[in-house]
């Protein structure tokens, strides 16, 4: 661990399983969430490893099912953004989203943390990250600490783990025997490392971070944080009154300059709801997800520094009163470094960063600014009204209540189908609901409704979200199934069995986005299946591991109805009739295999 800038590291591969372990649970919190970033979230948990956004189409369909059910985000509600593309595969991870209904005119759901467990014949693992990184594009620098608890040795029990999985994460029902596990686990840190507490706040309480002695005597204190303002810099001046280096933007600076005992120090305004970047080809030879270099300081740091010690604060809470005291919902860590290599990394990073000089207002920055604060205000009185999907008839409603005639008058509001792009419908005074679309194909169902709010005054302003309703008619298994096998597809059936049932991936060559781009199907002779498999081949697999195996073909049973209506649909006729009798040859074959593995059991 360390604070040098070439020292980075991805919550990917933080979090990754190794390659003979599957996650069995995982929950991850973020303030915004892009969804392509959450879907290579789902890439990397599900064991597509390095690969992560060039895994291919059906390294993508293996990561969604190992993922299902397991995944859980918590965000801020209305801080999913809009995606730009991919809309046709997101819908699988509506299920996976619960959205904090924190009202942010008073408090925000702002902690950044990951738990998770991960299964394996040597036992389990858990994982816990916690830290100052969203779920997003965001290039910025941000900081984290991953604690690791398995069967090796050495350690320390962690209470504090438990109580935050009971307490912050209440939503994601942790059963009695997982909290009593996390109860008695012992976990390492970094080398140098020792954690001293965890600190976490729910929405709306209110507990100070720094009532916690420091391990010694501070003779400084040294501070990351983008967002800062003055009742947080006494609140933590009256804590620890020794002087301070304090990284943050030059904004920030600005409106603090002069505050006793502070030295500022200036970074690059971090873009922390950045979305991910899809827009350079891969058939150019160029990487389609791609990164532009690091802008500003996202981290959130507070170091106490003393003669033979130093305490690290290390978490999601700004240098504010609502991220020190409350009543954001927050978790920090705080550990004390008993490698001295560590604390003067970080002393050296905030200490070699740009002097601070005054920045002088712009009159037009600061009316945007102003402007984008008062929209934010009409969401958030937006976001208080309850909102259902109804299906009635042919058409798919989205009903409110209570109804948006108060604000409309003061902003514009629109709402769109999340699978359809630029369908934007209008809301107009005096309406309780609206028709979203006609009722979609099951394959392009999902609780998620985009949303778009104008300011009257200066349509200029506005702000789009996804979010995620509740629909009673929804079954989300059998869209699963539907939406699977068709992002699959006629080509790739074949290939898709023969990973199912032989763990080779013929599409490896591919990327899961390419997916029908030059997908031309071809009829094939003979039965396909069963040229590369017999029953007593597979039959044999089975009893080598007979728990994977009828996994696998309960998963298969499942699909071959979702195949069928898939093939059923396809608008070409030649390739509708040439996929069917594929489908035709092949599913006796494997009811077959179906029946003889379950007279076995």
């Amino acid at each position: 661990m360390s604070f040098e800038r070439t020292n980075q590291i991805s919550i990917y591969a933080a979090l990754s399983p190794r390659s003979d372990q599957v996650v069995s649970r995982a929950v991850v919190t973020t303030y915004s969430l892009d969804l392509v970033a959450m879907l290579g979230l789902v890439l990397s948990l599900g064991g597509q490893g390095e690969a992560e956004f060039d895994a291919s189409p059906l390294g993508l369909v293996d990561a969604f099912e190992r993922v299902r059910g397991k995944l859980l985000v918590m965000h801020q509600l209305g801080r999913v953004a809009v995606p730009s593309r991919h809309r046709s595969i997101l819908p699988l991870l509506d299920t996976m989203l619960h959205a904090v209904s924190a009202d942010e005119r008073k408090a925000s759901w702002h902690p950044k943390l990951a738990l998770a467990r991960y299964d394996s014949k040597v036992g389990a693992q858990w994982r816990f990250w916690i830290g100052s990184r969203n779920l997003t594009g965001s290039t910025d620098l941000d900081a984290g600490l991953l604690l690791i608890a398995d069967q090796g040795k050495g350690g320390q029990v962690l209470g504090d783990i438990a109580e935050l999985a009971a307490g912050l994460l209440q939503e994601a029902r942790w059963s009695p025997s997982e909290l009593a596990e996390l109860g008695r686990l012992k976990w390492r840190g970094p080398p140098g490392v020792v954690v001293r507490r965890l600190f976490w706040r729910r929405v709306g309480e209110e507990r100070s971070f720094l009532d916690i002695p420091t391990s010694g005597k501070p003779e400084k204190l040294v501070c990351v944080s983008p967002f800062v303002n003055r009742q947080g810099l006494r609140e933590l001046r009256k804590a620890i009154p020794v002087p301070m280096t304090l990284l943050t933007t030059a904004r920030a600076a600005s409106d603090c300059a002069g505050f006793e005992g502070v030295e500022f120090r200036i970074a690059g305004t971090p873009e922390p709801e950045a979305h991910v970047s899809a827009d350079i080809s891969h058939n150019a030879g160029e990487e389609e997800f791609a990164y532009a270099p690091t802008r500003g300081v996202h981290a959130k740091l507070i170091m106490t520094l003393g003669r033979k010690t130093a305490d690290l604060w290390l978490g999601s809470a700004n240098l504010t009163r609502h991220g020190l005291r409350g009543p954001n919902a927050e978790a920090t860590a705080i550990v004390k470094l008993s490698n001295p290599e560590i604390a003067e990394s970080l002393n050296t990073f905030v200490q070699t960063s740009l002097d601070f000089r005054i920045d002088t207002d712009d009159p037009e920055r600061l009316a945007s600014e102003q402007a984008r604060r008062a929209l934010d205000q009409y969401v958030s009185s937006l976001l208080e009204s309850s909102m259902v999907l109804r299906e009635s008839g042919d058409s798919l409603l989205l009903e409110v209540n209570p109804n948006f005639d108060q604000l409309l008058s003061v902003i514009q509001i629109s709402v769109a189908s999340f699978v359809l792009r630029d369908t934007w419908v209008d809301w107009e005074t005096g309406m309780a609901s609206i028709r979203l679309s006609d009722r979609p194909p099951l394959r392009e169902q999902t609780s998620l409704v985009t949303f778009r709010v104008r300011s009257r005054r200066d349509p200029v302003i506005e702000r789009t979200w996804t979010q995620r309703v509740e629909w009673a008619e929804f079954d989300s298994t059998r869209r699963d199934h539907a939406l699977l096998a068709h992002y699959i597809g006629a080509p790739r059936f074949r290939a898709w069995l023969r990973s199912l049932m032989d763990d080779v991936d013929a599409t490896s060559g591919e990327r899961w986005s390419d997916i029908g781009k030059g997908s031309e199907y071809r009829g094939r002779e003979g039965n396909p299946f069963a040229s590369h498999f017999t029953l007593e081949s597979l039959l044999a697999r089975w009893t080598r591991d007979p728990d994977a195996f009828e996994a696998k073909v309960s998963h298969l049973a499942t699909m071959l109805a979702s195949f069928r209506e898939a093939f059923e649909d396809l608008p070409d006729e030649e390739e509708r009739i040439a996929a069917l009798k594929e489908l035709d040859e092949v599913e006796p074959f494997l009811m077959a295999m179906i029946a003889a593995v379950m007279m076995e059991n």
